[in-house]
C-alpha cells in the first residue's frame, strides 16, 4: 500500500490530488463475503484504437442501428476476418490484432429488419481509422502501483475502456441494451407484465474497475420496462384497462374509444415497432413503425387503388392477402402516409424500451418483479456471466477463438471473496437510558424522547367529507396519536381538539387561517402544529400545506392519510411522535459521546449536499440545499435552499449556503465551528477520479472562500465526502452465522475497503442498515479532501454512527443522515416551488436551441421569484420530515 501511495504521488496525473488512503481499518469483527465480482486476469498485449464515422451523419444514427451495421459488416462481409473488434455502438472501436489497412470505407445497403433489401433508403457509409495503439499491460502495473514505471492516468481511462467496451460488445449485438447494460426477454411473459401495457426485462449491467492489486468485472442484475410485445389489440386494451377497469375487445373497437383515451393512447403506442402478420409477394412479414392510431375502423377506412377505384382497408387485405379480419370494427394503425395496417394483424416487436417515468402503479409493480433477495442473486449473475461474451465463431465466418482468448483476458468463474467487517453499533441515548440496537434496529418502547417538544395548542384539518371518514373514525385516530405523543413523552395539553371538516374548492390558507384566529381567540395563542387528514396519496392539498406550514406562517405539519389512519396501531402513531416530535423542535434521541467521534473532540458542523433536477424533458430548474448540524450531537439541523440553472451537477451557491450555515451555527452555539465534515450526495464516480475534478475543485474552493468572506484568518478544517448509492457491489455472507437472520443478508455494519475498492482513493463500503427486502445495498463513500488527517478507523465509525441518528425512525438509515436529510430538503423545496400551472412536460424537442434556452432562463427567474426562505421557526427543526 505505501508504495502505490508513493507512485500515486509521483505520478503524472494532472491537477491536485484527491486524498489517498491512510492505511486500512482495523476495528471491527472480520468475516468472509461473497461479492458480485469475478476476478479479471491482466492483458499484456496492446490493442488497437479505431475511429469509427457512420454517413450520412445527420440526424445521427442511434448505436442500435450502427451496430446493426457492425454486424453485417463481421457476419456477411467478413470485414475483419474473424477478429473479435469491439465497438462501443457510436464512435470507437478496439481491435486485438492491427487491422490489414489503417483505414477502410465501406458502402453497405443495409437490410430492412424485416429482411427486406432495396437499393435506396437504408444506405450507409462506414469510415473506419486508426488512431492509437494501447498497452494494456500498463493497467497491470497501475494496479500493482509499481514505483519505478507509472503509467500516465490517460493509459489507465484507455485500457479501462476498452476492456469495458469488449465485456459489452457482444450482448449489446445480441440484446437490448442500456449504457453498461443489457436485457434478456422474461421466461413466462404473463408474470413480467407491469400495468398499461409493460413488461419487466431483467438482465446484467457490467463494469470493469481497478483494485488494490486486481481487476474484476462488478456484475449486477439490471432491469428495464419494455413495451408489451405480442398481439397489438391486446397491448391496447392492457394501457386502457389501467384506467377503466372491465374493458374487453368489445370496448377498443373504433367508434367505442373516447376521444381522451385515443389522444392518451397514441402518445403510447406512437414509433412502437410492428409486425404485420401477412406475408408480402417476397414471403416477408413487413416491419414498420407506427405512425398514429387512426380514429377509423378498417372497415370504414377508405383509400384509393392505382386503378382509381377505392376500397376499404377490410376489403384490401382479403382481395390481396386471403385474410378475413374478425374485428373489422378494430380502429387501424398508420405505418406512412398511404398504409394503413388493420391493428389485429398487427404484432407488437418485443425489446422495444419504454423510456418514460412509471407511475406509482408501475412502480409498485416493477419493484414486486425485480426484488431478488442474496441467495437467488448470486446465481443469477453466475447466469449472466456465461452470456458476457459469446464465441465469434458462432457469429463470424473465422473461427479464431472467443473474443476474451483474442484479447488475453481470463474471466473467473466464481464471485471473488473478500473480508468485510461488522462494526460495532453505537449506543441511542434517550431521556433516562440508553438502548443498544442489534442489528442496526432497536425499540424505544418505554422510553421517552431525549427533549420531549410539547403541545400546548393544535389544530386537526380532515380534508376529505364526513361520508366517508365519519367523526367518529376521526376523533378514534386522534386518540390513538395523543397516547401515541405521550407515550414519548410529548405533552399534549388539549387531549380532544375541535376537528374541522375543510369546505372541498374553499381557500385553504384561507380557512386555515380563519380557524387559526378563532384558536387565538379562545386559547390565547396560534396553533403549534396542523394535523391533516388526506383523502389519497398523491393529492394536491398536501402542497399547499407544506407551502403554509413551511414557508408562510412556520407552523409545524403532520400530514395522514385517511385509508392508514382507519387502521392505526400503536406502532403507527409512534412513528408519527418520532416525525412531530423534531417538527416542534424536539430531539427525539442522541448518539452516546463515544459514537459521536471527532464530532464530540472539538466544535463542529457536519454537513450534507445535494442537487436534485427535474423530470426528463421538464425545462425547469434544478434546486440545490445544504443542510448543517447545530448542536454538539449532529440532532439539530439548519438548512439552505436555492434554486440554480437546470442540470447543472455543481452546486452554484454553495459557498453563499455554507456561510449561512455556519453564521446560524455560531449565532446559536456562540463559537464557530473548527472543523467541517461536508457530506456531498450525487455526484457519479465519473465526476471524480484520482485527481479533484473541476466539479469537487469548484466546490471546495467554494466552502473555503465562504470562510475567508466570514473572517479572513478563519480557517477550519474540511473533510470533503463523497456519498455513493447507485453503485453495482452488492456483499453477500459466505457463512450462514454471519447473516442477518431475516433474509440472509449481511448484516447492518459490514465495511469493506479491501479488494474492491480503489487502488489508492480513500474509499470503502458500508452497509449500515439492516434490508427489508431484496438484497441489501450499501453507501460508498470516498474522502477527497481531507486537512484532519483522519483514520479509516475513525471515519469509517464515525459514519457508521451517523446513520443512527435519523429522526423519523428507529433503524439505521442506509447512508449518512446529513445526505439523507439534504435529499429530502430538495424533495420538499420542489414541493414549494412546483405551481399548477407549470408546464412540467415541455419536452425539449419542441424549441428551437434559442426558445428553448430562453424558456430555461424564463423558467430559473420565476423560480428564483418564488423562492421565499424557509420560515424562521422552521431554522433548526427537521421540518421536512
Amino acid at each position: 500500500m505505501d508504495r502505490l501511495t508513493s507512485a500515486m504521488g509521483a505520478s503524472s496525473l494532472s491537477g491536485p490530488l484527491a486524498v489517498t488512503r491512510p492505511g486500512f481499518g482495523n476495528e471491527g469483527r472480520k468475516f468472509p463475503v461473497y461479492v458480485n465480482a469475478f476476478e479479471v486476469s491482466p492483458s499484456e498485449i496492446n490493442v488497437y484504437h479505431y475511429d469509427v464515422k457512420i454517413l450520412p451523419d445527420k440526424p445521427t444514427t442511434p448505436p442500435r442501428l450502427n451496430r446493426q451495421l457492425w454486424q453485417h459488416m463481421d457476419e456477411v462481409m467478413d470485414v475483419f476476418g474473424g477478429v473479435a473488434v469491439a465497438y462501443d455502438g457510436r464512435a470507437m472501436a478496439y481491435s486485438p490484432r492491427r487491422l490489414p489497412a489503417d483505414e477502410g470505407k465501406w458502402e453497405i445497403n443495409l437490410p430492412e429488419e424485416d429482411g427486406s433489401q432495396y437499393s435506396k433508403g437504408r444506405v450507409f457509409t462506414v469510415l473506419i481509422k486508426f488512431t492509437r495503439t494501447i498497452d494494456l499491460s500498463r493497467l497491470g502495473v497501475f494496479i500493482k502501483g509499481d514505483a519505478n514505471t507509472i503509467p500516465d492516468a490517460s493509459d489507465i481511462q484507455s485500457a479501462t475502456q476498452a476492456l469495458n467496451i469488449l465485456v459489452a460488445h457482444g450482448p449489446s449485438l445480441l440484446y437490448p441494451n442500456r449504457a453498461s447494460a443489457f436485457f434478456l426477454p422474461p421466461e413466462n411473459q404473463n408474470v413480467a407484465m407491469i400495468a398499461k401495457g409493460l413488461e419487466m426485462w431483467r438482465g446484467f449491467y457490467t463494469s470493469l474497475r481497478a483494485g488494490p492489486g486486481k481487476l474484476f468485472l462488478n456484475m449486477d442484475i439490471a432491469s428495464q420496462p419494455m413495451y408489451q410485445s405480442g398481439d397489438l389489440p391486446v397491448v391496447m386494451l392492457e394501457f386502457l384497462r389501467a384506467t377503466t377497469r372491465g374493458l374487453g375487445f368489445d370496448d377498443i373497437a373504433a367508434d367505442k374509444i373516447p376521444a381522451r383515451a385515443y389522444i392518451e393512447l397514441d402518445r403510447f403506442v406512437r414509433n412502437l415497432k410492428i409486425t404485420l402478420k401477412a406475408k408480402g409477394p417476397d414471403g416477408i412479414e413487413p416491419v414498420r413503425k407506427i405512425k398514429c392510431i387512426e380514429r377509423i375502423s378498417a372497415a370504414s377506412a377508405k383509400f384509393s387503388l392505382e386503378d382509381g377505384s377505392s376500397t376499404s382497408v377490410e376489403s384490401y387485405f382479403k382481395q390481396n392477402y386471403n385474410i378475413t379480419l374478425q374485428r373489422p370494427d378494430f380502429p387501424c394503425a398508420r405505418v406512412s402516409k398511404v398504409a394503413l395496417w388493420p391493428i389485429e394483424l398487427c404484432d407488437v416487436q418485443a425489446g422495444q424500451k419504454y423510456s418514460r417515468k412509471l407511475d406509482p402503479i408501475q412502480t409498485a409493480e416493477a419493484i414486486k418483479l425485480t426484488t431478488v433477495g442474496p441467495r437467488d442473486r448470486v446465481p443469477m449473475i453466475k447466469h449472466g456471466l456465461a452470456r458476457i461474451q459469446p464465441d465469434v465463431s458462432q457469429i463470424s465466418p473465422t473461427n479464431n477463438g472467443s473474443a476474451l482468448e483474442q484479447w488475453g483476458i481470463r474471466l473467473e468463474k466464481e464471485p471473488m471473496v473478500v473480508t468485510a467487517r461488522e462494526l460495532q453499533a453505537p449506543a441511542i441515548n434517550y431521556k433516562d437510558r440508553a438502548v443498544h440496537p442489534r442489528d442496526g434496529v432497536w425499540d424505544m418502547r418505554g422510553n421517552s424522547f431525549h427533549t420531549p417538544a410539547k403541545i400546548e395548542r393544535w389544530l386537526v384539518l380532515v380534508f376529505d367529507s364526513d361520508r366517508f371518514f365519519r367523526v367518529e373514525e376521526a376523533q378514534n385516530s386522534v386518540m390513538g396519536l395523543v397516547r401515541g405523543c405521550q407515550e414519548t413523552g410529548i405533552v399534549v395539553a388539549d387531549r380532544r381538539p375541535p376537528i374541522h371538516y375543510v369546505p372541498r374548492g374553499c381557500d385553504i390558507s384561507s380557512f386555515i387561517l380563519q380557524k387559526g384566529s378563532e384558536l387565538v381567540q379562545t386559547q390565547g395563542g396560534p396553533p403549534q402544529l396542523l394535523v391533516c387528514y388526506l383523502p389519497r396519496k398523491p393529492c394536491d392539498e398536501y402542497a399547499v400545506i407544506k407551502r403554509f406550514g413551511d414557508v408562510e406562517k412556520g407552523v409545524a405539519t403532520q400530514c395522514l392519510f385517511i385509508n392508514k389512519a382507519k387502521k392505526g396501531n400503536p406502532q403507527y402513531y409512534g412513528n408519527l411522535a418520532l416525525k412531530i416530535n423534531v417538527k416542534l423542535r424536539g430531539i427525539n434521541s442522541v448518539l452516546d459521546p463515544r459514537g459521536l467521534g471527532p464530532i464530540a473532540e472539538m466544535p463542529t458542523m457536519v454537513l450534507g449536499a445535494d442537487v436534485t433536477h427535474p423530470s426528463p424533458g421538464s425545462l425547469a430548474p434544478s434546486i440545490s440545499a445544504v443542510v448543517g448540524s447545530m448542536d454538539s450531537k449532529a440532532t439539530l439541523y439548519g438548512t439552505a435552499i436555492r434554486v440554480q440553472s437546470s442540470r447543472i451537477e455543481i452546486i452554484a451557491h454553495l459557498g453563499e449556503m455554507v456561510g449561512q450555515l455556519i453564521k446560524q451555527f455560531e449565532e446559536k452555539l456562540k463559537v464557530r465551528p473548527k472543523r467541517l465534515i461536508f457530506f456531498r450526495d450525487g455526484i457519479s464516480e465519473g465526476q471524480f477520479t484520482a485527481t479533484l475534478a473541476p466539479a469537487v475543485k469548484t466546490e471546495v474552493e467554494a466552502i473555503r472562500s465562504a470562510c475567508e468572506k466570514i473572517d479572513p484568518n478563519y480557517k477550519p478544517m474540511l473533510t470533503y465526502v463523497v456519498c455513493g448509492k447507485r453503485h453495482h457491489m452488492s456483499f453477500f455472507p459466505r457463512n450462514e452465522a454471519d447473516a442477518d437472520r431475516r433474509n440472509f443478508n449481511v448484516k447492518a455494519g459490514t465495511t469493506i475497503d479491501t479488494d474492491i475498492t480503489s487502488p489508492f482513493q480513500f474509499d470503502w463500503y458500508c452497509q449500515s442498515h439492516a434490508s427489508l427486502l431484496g438484497t441489501g445495498r450499501s453507501a460508498h463513500y470516498t474522502i477527497l479532501v481531507d486537512d484532519s488527517h483522519f483514520s479509516a478507523d475513525t471515519m469509517q465509525q464515525l459514519v457508521f454512527s451517523l446513520c443512527f441518528t435519523y429522526a423519523r425512525c428507529t433503524r439505521s438509515v442506509s447512508y449518512v443522515t446529513p445526505a439523507y436529510y439534504c435529499d429530502r430538503v430538495c424533495t420538499r423545496a420542489q414541493l414549494i416551488l412546483k405551481r399548477d400551472d407549470d408546464d412540467s412536460t415541455t419536452v425539449i424537442s419542441s424549441h428551437s436551441g434559442a426558445s428553448e434556452e430562453n424558456i430555461r432562463k424564463q423558467h430559473l427567474s420565476e423560480y428564483t421569484s418564488r423562492l421565499r426562505n424557509i420560515h424562521q421557526n422552521h431554522s433548526e427543526s427537521l421540518f421536512f420530515l
